[in-house]
Parts: C-alpha cells; sequence; structure tokens
C-alpha cells in the first residue's frame, strides 16, 4: 500500500483544537498522537522538546493559516499523521503572519528521511490548495475531515 493511502487511513483527526498558544497546539498535537497509538508515551517529552527547537529555528507556519509542526525520531516505528483544525486562530509566527487554523502533525522514524519528505511534499501541495483549506474549515466533523482526506489523497 502507498505511504500516503497508509498515512491518511492511520491519521488522527483533531477537529477542535482547544490551545490558545503555539506551544499548547504543539502539545494538543502530540497527546492525539500518542492516544492513537502512534509512538510510546515515554517519548512525548522527547519529541515536545524536538518540537519547540524546530519552532525557535523557524517557525512551521507556511502561511495561508496553515501550519505543518514535523519531527522525526528513532523511537517513532512509522510515520504518522494528525490533522487538526482550530476554530480560532492560533499565533505561529507563520510566514504571511496570519493566524494558523489548520495544523498537520508529522512523526516520522529517524532513518526513513524519504518517507518523511514525502509526506512534507504531499501536505505542501494540499497546504497551498485553497479548495482543501476552505472545505477543511467548514468540514463539520472529524469523519467529514477524514473524507476530505481521503478524496485528496494521491491517485496512485
Amino acid at each position: 500500500m502507498p505511504m500516503i493511502k497508509m498515512l491518511v487511513e492511520k491519521a488522527a483527526i483533531l477537529a477542535d483544537v482547544k490551545a490558545k498558544t503555539k506551544d499548547a497546539a504543539l502539545k494538543e498535537l502530540l497527546a492525539t498522537a500518542q492516544a492513537a497509538g502512534m509512538f510510546k508515551k515515554k517519548i512525548a517529552p522527547q519529541l515536545i522538546k524536538k518540537l519547540q527547537e524546530r519552532e525557535a529555528i523557524g517557525s512551521t507556519g507556511l502561511g495561508n493559516s496553515v501550519a505543518v509542526p514535523h519531527v522525526k525520531h528513532e523511537a517513532v516505528e512509522r510515520t504518522a499523521l494528525v490533522l487538526a483544525r482550530a476554530k480560532t486562530g492560533i499565533e505561529w509566527q507563520s510566514i504571511d503572519g496570519r493566524p494558523v487554523q489548520i495544523m498537520f502533525f508529522i512523526a516520522s522514524p529517524g532513518d526513513s528521511p524519504e518517507s518523511h519528505l514525502q509526506c512534507l511534499r504531499w501536505v505542501s501541495t494540499l497546504a497551498r490548495n485553497a479548495d482543501f483549506r476552505r472545505f477543511m474549515l467548514d468540514a463539520k466533523d472529524e469523519a467529514a475531515i477524514r473524507d476530505l482526506l481521503l478524496e485528496l489523497q494521491p491517485k496512485i
């Protein structure tokens, strides 16, 4: 099964992020991924540290209200995705200065840079798609968000 298709089918969806700050949002995304069994709880503190270090180097806010926080770690067994929506935007120091409402959190094994890059390329394509962003913000629930993700996965 192609990696993106598997990623979409196993993705955790968070339709209403409660966090009001970037740091709190990163922790909420991580907690969602951990609750979905994407990695063992004991590595969560290491992952949040890596995410915070990554954000300190440069914001993962791509613009158009989208952020793609991502992390690689040897204890992550397979590339995992959390797609989240914040109904009220979160300040993310984005390139365009706009608050973030759509977050793609990606966690990948440290030893598979190609699958990590493949996932980032696909996500950045979605992030640039105005129809995706509009439908994502208008989706009524997690099921509708998953359907949107399934509809827009690469056709291979």
